[in-house]
């Protein structure tokens, strides 16, 4: 298993690790006031930049599954199982309460591991050292301290992100019981715990399902009353993924101008109809539909390049945004929807239309070519889009205007808006709905598809 990466947002003690080759390479804990939809992937990138590394080297996922925070699981398990889905590698779900005992099972004894849990409650659990890994010896529960007091009968190991408070009003519940405490001010990283037990468990072949995996609730999520009333449906982390060209930015006749002037330097021609019927595919595949069995990597690197230099160079100065555009991002945006552009363009192009056409603080994310290995109808550029927003694809929407697009998005098991820019209504018909602008468009559609009815 080359390189695993382990994500553990189940309480506000956040962390991730990285472990290769057997080897802990990298490791990073925060604490997040409630904040990993915005730090955890930008941190998680850093850190596997640090280490040399990028997303695409990953080769599993492991996540910890709760007891934890309603908020940073929901975050943490919908970035795993959506990473785990688009890279299509394995996904490894373990219990926080697991994670919590495992640095203190060499011991011998019987690890209780706490984890507070409100209103002077705890969950806790109870594990045994078993081979490489651990048993379950109590199922985890929601307890109080003097009932978990009377529970333990025998020389055990008590750890957890509890005080130093806790610890003397437990001791003292336990009377001349032979308990030993993990100190209070040290906690080692869950992150790499994950990802040590993780690793046995994807060898012996105990993987989770990215559809099935769910997080363990041991009591109903609290959720707070909205501060505001509002006629706008509200998001509750909903997403929106927009494709870039033939959605957004009005760029294929620049495409299709820079891919004839490409290929004709090599003597051979494009015509309007090869550049549609390859719209919205990856270069290397649009070179191959061409060139065949001489599109070897070089050839495609150098013909790639070129394009998108003269892309870039005619666009530069006459790039427009469709009609309707710029007034549903302006909607979509203080309704909640979470934003990304995902496209098969570079990276360059991306940030060349989104500064041309000032859009760029509509987008909270944005994925290109070189962030996936397999291009649409493959549904990876949608699920990673996903990923970056830390939301699941059903919170998503995609707004595409080619069929690899929307065939891609329905894949992804996400709804699907599709928009005549490029392409004829019969072309798009797995779409959710079809239209011929984006003005036709509004917060309230898109509510219908992923969102929540509004309240008065």
């Amino acid at each position: 298993m080359p390189v695993l990466i382990a994500i553990d947002t189940a309480t506000p003690d956040t962390g991730l690790a990285i472990l290769k080759d057997n080897e802990i390479v990298a490791q990073y804990n925060w604490l997040s006031h409630q904040n990993q939809t915005v730090e955890l992937l930008p941190r998680l990138e850093w850190l596997l930049e640090s280490a040399g590394l990028s997303l695409k080297d990953a080769s599993a996922i492991a996540v910890s599954i709760g007891p934890g925070s309603f908020n940073g699981l929901r975050v943490g398990l919908s970035t795993a199982k959506s990473l785990a889905f688009a890279l299509d590698i394995p996904l490894c779900g373990i219990g926080t309460l697991e994670l919590a005992a495992y640095p203190y099972l060499a011991s011998g004894l019987k690890v209780w591991a706490l984890l507070p849990s409100g209103q002077q409650e705890y969950a806790a659990g109870a594990y045994v050292k078993d081979g490489e890994g651990l048993k379950e010896t109590a199922k985890p529960y929601i307890t109080n301290l003097a009932d978990l007091a009377a529970e333990i009968s025998e020389p055990c190991v008590i750890c957890g992100p509890i005080s130093q408070t806790t610890q003397d009003e437990l001791k003292t519940l336990l009377g001349g019981k032979k308990i030993v405490f993990a100190p209070a001010d040290i906690r080692p990283s869950r992150a790499a715990s994950l990802a040590r037990l993780a690793k046995k468990r994807i060898e012996d072949g105990l993987t989770d399902s990215p559809a099935g995996l769910q997080p363990l609730y041991l009591r109903r999520p609290q959720i707070s009353p909205r501060k505001h009333r509002t006629g706008l449906p509200l998001s509750q982390n909903k997403a929106v993924i927009w494709d870039m060209d033939g959605v957004i930015a009005d760029s294929a006749p620049f495409h299709m101008r820079a891919w004839q002037t490409t290929f004709a330097e090599i003597g051979y021609t494009f015509s309007a109809a090869d550049f549609y019927r390859t719209f919205g595919l990856r270069n290397d595949m649009i070179i191959y539909s061409v060139l065949g069995e001489k599109s070897d990597a070089d050839t495609i690197h150098t013909l790639a390049d070129r394009k998108e230099h003269l892309f870039r160079e005619y666009a530069g100065q006459e790039i427009r945004l469709f009609p309707g555009v710029i007034e549903l991002l302006k909607s979509l945006k203080p309704a909640g929807y979470r934003m990304a552009i995902a496209s098969s363009a570079p990276l360059a192009n991306i940030k060349l239309v989104m500064a041309k056409l000032g859009i760029g603080d509509y987008f909270l994310a944005t994925v290109s070519e070189k962030d996936v290995t397999k291009g649409k109808p493959n549904p990876q550029v949608f699920l990673l889009a996903a990923a970056r927003l830390c939301a699941s694809p059903e919170e998503c929407l995609v707004i595409e205007d080619a069929p690899a697009g929307v065939e891609a998005a329905k894949k992804a098991g996400m709804k699907c808006i599709a928009v005549t820019n490029s392409q004829q209504p019969q072309a798009l018909s797995e779409a959710d709905m079809i239209v011929d602008t984006l003005g036709k468009i509004s917060v309230e559609d898109i509510a219908g598809f992923i969102g929540l009815a509004g309240t008065k």
